[in-house]
């Protein structure tokens, strides 16, 4: 007997007949009793790699050499002491941090974008999270801690799965939490937005939360079907890729457009319709584990509490900054709003990719028409609101500036106005090869961003300029940043492919770093020649 939903059944519908044919089969009940069973019914569901790490410790490998090397190494490593180089502060900078920590009339919070730290008054920061939670359509406070009752629902959504075999043995373990942490609300101030009174970005840190790892769970199900949705772009590197085959025209119009607060005005429902529309779509799922995961994503919908100065409240519409399988579901969302209008318009579209809520298209048609087809999708009955800039000259997308020269599309990386030099300084604790890194990476990423070599030369200057105020050498920079300039752009553009072998021969130590890195390093090599006797 197999379930087979028909095509016409909502989601409601559906769960509640899964429900019956579940009741039907006894399915429980003869799992619980039979669970030799039960792996029969795994090959039929789709799993992840999800689990708790391993605690596997293999004593009895364990050799005289082992035992010697170790107390030869823990020996030398006893004798050290306390460097006084072992903090890159001076005295004077950690007295201004530790007074800064106990400063109850200011908040410290990184920009929401452009990098930087931006310092609010504690008034501030507290009436502007207040405006954000004052919104009674996204947010409403409790009288209580609602996470007992929240726990033992996701536990009996939980245990129903493992019971039909939708989640295997090591998926249940991993997705129960026993101890879960209540999450915790906070903004990022948009300076980008305005630079004296920035309006926050939500995020709700649940890290250790109830819902924490079923979200990351339903995130790795989702995974595929977002990644395989026509406008789905993964970064810079593919749209670059994209307008190398775009011939331009002079009719031809750069279009950006801004989906404003994405995450909190997606409807509950609308969001579910997008999501099983996708899951149905691809047939590569069993009906079971497709209710299965979309009940998942309505108790984490439904659920979402928070903890804000000595409140609690829930969200109860769209899903929260900060939750694992935000992106995805924000994604899908928008890709089946984008399959009402595609088609009709493939003839105006000449590319149209989107970056979760950022997105970048070419219109031909004209301005008339593209006005026209702004106000289409502004009447869309899913709360989704645009913000649009275009221009047939230059136009800014991600960290790309695309500008039209010689009637040719080119680009160059798009520095921010509120960009600030956040580099490293070469003094921190951080390793040396870590360091000498970093100015080559950011000129590789100028160089497969700029289409011209004129344009890497003045921008890879700046970086230049940026990185010698952090304190890096100036002959080093000047070598790595004609090296890169030497290279050839579309060896940049290529996708990487994974290289080497699935076991590597080296044996890594990982530790925190810190000044006295070297002398650890060289203290193990010493040694090391024991384990070559085992």
């Amino acid at each position: 007997m197999k379930y087979a939903p028909t095509a016409h059944m909502n989601l409601f519908d559906m769960y509640i007949d899964l429900q019956k044919f579940k009741k039907n089969l006894c399915l429980k009940k003869y799992f619980l009793k039979n669970p030799i069973n039960r792996p029969n019914t795994l090959q039929f569901y789709h799993h992840t790699n999800l689990k708790d790490k391993s605690t596997f410790f293999p004593k009895s490998l364990i050799s005289q050499e082992i035992n010697t090397f170790e107390q030869m190494l823990m020996t030398d490593l006893g004798k050290l002491k306390a460097s006084t180089k072992s903090n890159n502060l001076t005295r004077k900078e950690r007295d201004t941090l530790k007074k800064l920590t106990t400063n109850n009339e200011i908040e410290i919070k990184p920009a929401d974008k452009g990098g930087g730290t931006v310092i609010m008054t504690t008034e501030y920061y507290r009436n502007e999270s207040n405006r954000i939670l004052s919104d009674e359509n996204t947010y409403k406070k409790l009288n209580k801690n609602p996470g007992k009752d929240i726990q033992d629902k996701f536990a009996q959504y939980l245990e129903e799965g493992h019971t039909l075999g939708i989640l295997n043995d090591q998926e249940f373990k991993y997705l129960k939490i026993e101890h879960p942490k209540t999450p915790v609300f906070y903004f990022l101030p948009k300076i980008h937005k305005d630079l004296l009174k920035p309006p926050g970005r939500p995020i709700i840190s649940g890290i250790g939360s109830i819902s924490s790892r079923l979200s990351e769970y339903i995130d790795h199900q989702l995974q595929p079907y977002v990644t395989s949705t026509t406008a789905h772009l993964k970064d810079t590197t593919e749209i670059l890729n994209i307008l190398n085959d775009v011939r331009w025209e002079s009719d031809l119009l750069l279009v950006t457009s801004d989906v404003q607060s994405l995450y909190t005005i997606i409807p509950h429902r609308n969001g579910l319709e997008a999501t099983e529309h996708f899951l149905k779509k691809s047939e590569t799922l069993q009906p079971e584990q497709i209710v299965f995961i979309l009940e998942g994503i309505r108790l984490i919908l439904e659920n979402n509490y928070f903890y804000f100065q000595d409140d609690f409240y829930i969200q109860t519409n769209g899903t929260a900054m900060g939750s694992r399988f935000a992106p995805s579901y924000a994604n899908l969302f928008m890709a089946f709003w984008e399959e009402s209008f595609l088609p009709e318009y493939q003839s105006n579209l000449v590319c149209y990719k989107r970056y979760i809520d950022d997105i970048f298209f070419i219109w031909k048609g004209g301005i008339n028409a593209l006005k026209t087809f702004l106000e289409e999708l502004d009447h869309n009955g899913r709360g989704i609101s645009l913000t649009t800039t275009w221009s047939y000259e230059r136009i800014n997308f991600l960290d790309l500036s695309i500008y039209i020269q010689d009637g040719t599309i080119k680009t160059e990386t798009f520095f921010k106005k509120v960009d600030v030099n956040s580099f490293i300084e070469t003094t921190s604790c951080h390793l040396p090869q870590w360091l000498d890194g970093i100015p080559k990476s950011q000129f590789l990423r100028v160089r497969r961003n700029c289409t011209d070599l004129e344009t890497y030369e003045r921008q890879s200057n700046k970086l230049k300029k940026d990185f010698l105020e952090k304190g890096y050498d100036v002959d080093t920079l000047e070598e790595t940043k004609n090296k890169v300039g030497n290279m050839e752009r579309t060896d940049l553009l290529k996708k990487k492919t994974k290289t080497g072998s699935l076991y590597s021969t080296d044996v890594p130590f990982i530790f925190s770093y810190n000044a006295q890195n070297q002398y650890i390093r060289k203290t193990i090599k010493k040694y090391w020649p024991i384990l070559k006797k085992d």
